[in-house]
């Protein structure tokens, strides 16, 4: 490798070192010197490295023994793909990969340090909540459609006794019509006897009966 090779490649890795450095700054407010940065830390060294799709890759060479490429791939990814993040939110995120609920609780204690990867989480358990009201609120349709359905029967019943109701009124309209068209006539009968000279009185049952005045008709033969 020439000289001008390993130039670069030195300040390529410094260059590498310190965006870590600051990058872990910026993430967790962890002050680690960019000569002591290890893109395998160990957990006492308070931070670890999360990596998104297809960049596990980037984790798994040394800085001390990478090369020119692995730089600049790791600088281009950081803050992309590639972020630190506390290294309990790393453990507890692996461990519960089974179960949904776990994760909710997880996602909304466990990990609060503005990173990408918290954001996933805190996506996700919005997604859960969302979900869960949707729950309740296809529940609550279905409590007011059979409510719904249970008014329409009512509704209808309700027609149908106004139907009823409403012909029974038009007959006993037809029949008042009929007995105020007899009335009538029974009065028009009455004035025509009474023209004639012909007394009618009515009993107090409201029976009719006639008295012919005999003694007039005698009288005025």
């Amino acid at each position: 490798m020439s000289k001008s090779s390993n130039e670069k490649r030195f300040k390529l890795r410094k260059q590498c070192r310190e965006a870590l450095a600051a990058h872990i700054y910026d993430r967790l407010r962890l002050v680690v010197a960019p000569e002591r940065v290890r893109l395998q830390p160990r957990p006492e060294d308070g931070y670890a490295w999360s990596v998104m799709g297809t960049n596990a890759d980037l984790l798994k060479s040394s800085l001390s023994s990478g090369s020119t490429r692995l730089y600049q791939l790791i600088c281009r990814k950081l803050g992309r793909s590639l972020e630190a993040v506390n290294p309990q939110s790393l453990d507890t995120s692996q461990s519960n990969t089974g179960g949904l609920p776990n994760e909710a609780h997880d996602f909304s204690e466990g990990i609060v340090d503005g990173s990408f990867k918290a954001e996933i989480c805190e996506l996700k358990a919005t997604n859960i909540r969302i979900e869960e009201e949707l729950g309740r609120t296809r529940s609550r349709l279905d409590d007011c459609l059979r409510e719904s359905h249970t008014l329409r029967i009512e509704a209808n019943e309700l027609r149908h006794d106004i139907q009823v109701l409403e012909s029974h009124n038009k007959n006993l309209h037809d029949e008042l019509v009929q007995k105020r068209v007899d009335i009538a006539g029974a009065i028009q009968t009455l004035s025509s006897l009474q023209a004639e000279g012909i007394e009618i009185t009515l009993d107090t049952h409201g029976s009719q009966s006639s008295a012919i005045g005999m003694h007039s008709v005698a009288s005025e033969v």
